[in-house]
């Protein structure tokens, strides 16, 4: 069986009669600096094409000491979260000339170091990185080593270490103050039973929420595992309903629709409880209120996250971001 034979620049040169140099100016941009004129520079690339040929990145990594190549590690590729994040990090990438990898950590410590190693050995230029819970000893050990990262979503507090996340102590404040203000005495927040800064300061801005609301409200904190069943979910509702819960705050997408399954499952209208969700998704239209949620901004999570890592990889000066969210209503 024949092997595949990549186009080579000098097939390229033969077929022009031209010198591999020239075409090699021309199809990096630079024929105008080595005063190459249009005809030929249209020809080189018309050639290029019509020859299917494809850069050797390896090649190109080892000369210039860059793979044009970022990896973004998440918790899960297929939270409709991170998918969203992994399509606009895929485009905004691609606009400023870098190709990504994505891997996912399940959440778990040993994965995600696994994940990010491979992504090193195959010498990206830089990492985006949502960190798991005892990831942070690997994850710290990475910028002495002069990895370019920075942190998305969830950081280490105590770590020099560039992020940028939503803003989570004020979006939860302000979806408590929401939930209050339409008339819930005793709201609940569903969390994640996690030793992670992100889910922390969701539930440090319910806190927040109450007190600034005054003596009267009440509030109650349920914890969670991440692979709660549904079953398991609508009991430790019903029980919080049956303490006097009249409201809940979901603290992720996917706890959201755990709860409305779970809500579903126990006969409970959603329509006569007060609800606030997490970044909105479609399957939010299928329940039969209207779920009002907190909406992440995607785009500048994105960008800020990228901008950063960029300055960082060019060795400028970056800095962290927490962005706000924003409340849609819907009720």
């Amino acid at each position: 069986m024949a092997l595949f034979k990549r186009t080579s620049l000098k097939d390229i040169a033969d077929a022009l009669g031209l010198s591999k140099t020239t075409v090699s100016f021309v199809l990096n941009g630079k024929a105008n600096e080595y005063h190459i004129g249009e005809a030929t520079a249209k020809r080189v690339w018309e050639m290029a094409e019509r020859m299917q040929y494809n850069p050797n990145f390896t090649a190109i990594s080892l000369r210039d000491g860059c793979s044009k190549i970022l990896g973004i590690v998440v918790s899960d590729i297929s939270n409709p979260f991170f998918a969203s994040l992994a399509r606009l990090y895929e485009d905004e990438a691609a606009k400023i000339g870098y190709t990504v990898f994505f891997g996912s950590s399940d959440e778990k410590a040993d994965k995600m170091q696994q994940v990010i190693s491979n992504l090193i050995a195959r010498g990206v230029d830089g990492l985006i990185i949502v960190p798991c819970e005892k990831s942070e000893a690997f994850i710290t050990s990475l910028a002495p080593r002069g990895i370019p990262l920075v942190l998305l979503d969830r950081y280490f507090p105590n770590q020099d270490i560039n992020y940028v996340a939503l803003d989570n102590f004020e979006a939860t404040r302000q979806a408590t103050t929401y939930i209050l203000n339409r008339g819930s005495k005793h709201p609940t927040i569903v969390a994640y039973d996690l030793d992670l800064v992100h889910m922390q300061e969701r539930v440090r801005g319910f806190e927040q929420g109450l007190a600034d609301k005054g003596t009267n409200a009440k509030g109650h904190i349920i914890r969670i595992a991440p692979d709660i069943s549904t079953k398991d979910m609508a009991a430790l509702l019903k029980d919080s309903m049956e303490k006097g819960t009249d409201g809940f705050i979901f603290t992720t997408n996917l706890i959201t629709l755990s709860g409305m399954y779970a809500l579903r499952e126990l006969g409970c209208p959603t329509k006569d409880i007060k609800l606030v969700g997490f970044d909105g998704t479609p399957a939010f239209d299928f329940f039969d209120c209207p779920i009002t949620y907190i909406q992440q901004p995607l785009e500048q999570l994105v960008d800020a996250s990228l901008t950063a890592l960029k300055a960082i990889i060019d060795k400028k000066q970056a800095s962290s971001a927490l962005i706000r969210g924003k409340l849609i209503e819907k009720y």
